[in-house]
């Protein structure tokens, strides 16, 4: 399971670097035309304002053999600039008609144009610069974001594919193993499965209590109605009638267990079939077989718990 997860998380990581760079070149690229178009607009923008101003500036002209104020050109120049500088623009007047600005920045001058104005009579420079787009500008948290989540949602569904995978591989839990509990502080049976609880009276409990000891201490037993009891089978039952006692249960005499054979074998199936009543279907280990046929043949039967195990049984209080 470990390595797996070492093998998605490495995938994911994988998928992120790839899709970070290839958003990080759509967007530089993205931002750079977006960059020259804007400095296009800028350009054709601070043109016409500078066309608009021209009958205001004083700038040499030899059709008209005037004399240019440079300062004042160089001051207009500079307000020109700091307003540009002042909303964000990305362009700068370095010169107009041979006069340059006081003090033109070098991120501008790098990127230097010389564009004309035609005015009736005479044709003006004008150099305009334009910022570089560098690295740095095209750089953005967005395409780590968009990069972010983009591997979330495709590893997610995967993770949850393998995740029910797993869980359509898993064995199906094995079915509950049906057990009898056999109580001697509250002279009751209870199987395990639901914990349903039936209590018996003294000489069927012990008797039946000594029937489990002894069908697992001889696995092919051989206990029938036209024999006696036997007598460690009868030393097992009176051991738990004691038992009982020594429990503080009020009994007056100790039964006869070698009496009323089929009353007590009746009375064990009934509360057996109490017992496992909601689910009949596992009660064979622990119930005696009944006799089948009439007469004699019914006498020939073997009434021993050939079925039960030692891990199927638990006795409490012994």
């Amino acid at each position: 399971m470990s390595k797996q997860a070492d093998v998605r998380l490495a995938n994911s990581l994988l998928l992120f670097l790839i899709s970070l760079i290839i958003l990080q070149i759509i967007y530089f690229v993205a931002a750079n035309q977006a960059h020259q178009r804007q400095a296009q607009t800028l350009s054709l923008a601070l043109e016409k304002r500078i066309a608009l101003d021209l009958p205001w500036l004083r700038l040499p002209n030899d059709v008209m053999n005037s004399v240019a104020d440079e300062q004042s050109v160089r001051r207009y120049l500079d307000q020109l600039n700091q307003q540009a500088a002042e909303n964000g623009y990305a362009i700068r007047a370095l010169a107009l008609q041979g006069i340059s600005a006081t003090e033109p920045d070098g991120d501008f001058a790098s990127q230097e144009q010389a564009r004309e104005l035609h005015v009736p009579g005479q044709t003006l420079s004008l150099k305009l610069g334009f910022k570089t787009f560098t690295l740095l500008d095209g750089l953005s948290a967005y395409p780590l974001l968009a990069a972010l989540l983009f591997t979330l949602l495709v590893t997610r569904p995967h993770e949850q594919n393998g995740q029910q995978d797993n869980t359509d591989r898993e064995p199906e839990a094995l079915p509950a193993v049906p057990k009898l509990v056999v109580n001697l502080r509250e002279r009751t049976l209870c199987n395990s499965l639901d914990d349903r609880q039936v209590q018996l009276s003294n000489k069927p409990f012990c008797f039946y209590v000594a029937l489990l000891e002894y069908c697992l201490q001889h696995e092919n037993a051989a206990l029938n109605h036209n024999k006696n009891i036997p007598d460690e089978l009868l030393d097992l039952a009176n051991r738990y009638f004691y038992r009982l006692i020594e429990l503080g249960h009020t009994i007056r005499k100790r039964p006869d267990f070698s009496t009323n054979l089929d009353k007590m074998l009746s009375e064990i199936r009934a509360a057996l079939d109490d017992v496992f009543r909601d689910c009949p279907e596992v009660k064979a280990p622990f119930y005696p077989p009944k006799a089948q046929g009439e007469g004699s043949r019914s006498k020939l039967h073997n009434y021993a718990l050939e079925q039960l195990r030692t891990e199927d049984l638990e006795i409490i209080g012994k």
